[in-house]
């Protein structure tokens, strides 16, 4: 796998951001914390406590700079990217790292605890993470109607095909449980 350049080694927080920016440049903070907002494809921190300091952070090693908006009161700050921040841009784009492989899933985490709830209780889960999912789906839908975005079609679709996935993966646990609840009341117990 490729590795990062020395003194680089952007995180996937900070490389999301970086690419934000240089493809709406010059752009002040508060809009890239907007765009994260009604992203629902990201899950990248959008709160100002996160994305502002992260910017000071990659503006003090080089990688952005900002020019004061002359006719705006409030002296407003928009930013670029620097020569710099595309080379690291870029050495980041090329990374595939174990961690991107098997991406971090809370409802898989959250079935390893699955015996703690009765049969409704584990029915009545599945049926809720899927109504939300559905509802993720359309909101995808409608989100990509709205946006124009390099490799936009890319992005929907592994979007779509990730939520269409656990969707599939949840009608299987469903069929089980329900087979389980059907075997279990014409098995005689001892």
């Amino acid at each position: 796998m490729p590795e990062a350049k020395a003194g680089y080694n952007l995180t996937d927080h900070e490389g999301a951001l970086l690419a934000e920016v240089l493809r709406r440049q010059p752009v002040t903070a508060y809009r890239i914390t907007k765009a994260y907002g009604i992203d629902p494809v990201s899950s990248f921190n959008s709160s100002k406590g996160h994305v502002y300091p992260m910017i000071k952070r990659m503006a003090k090693r080089r990688l952005l700079k900002s020019s004061t908006v002359s006719t705006d009161a409030r002296r407003t700050e928009t930013w670029e990217c620097t020569k710099k921040g595309e080379i690291a841009l870029r050495e980041w784009l090329k990374i595939v790292s174990p961690h991107h492989l098997l991406l971090e899933d809370p409802m898989r985490t959250r079935i390893m605890s699955f015996d703690l709830l009765d049969h409704d209780e584990k029915l009545e889960w599945i049926f809720n993470a899927k109504a939300e999912l559905l509802a993720k789906l359309g909101e995808l839908e409608d989100y990509g109607k709205s946006v124009d975005v390099p490799f936009q079609a890319f992005v929907h679709d592994n979007a779509v095909s990730s939520i269409k996935s656990r969707m599939d993966w949840l009608d299987r646990m469903l069929f089980v449980l329900m087979k389980d609840k059907t075997d279990s009341k014409t098995t005689p117990h001892k």
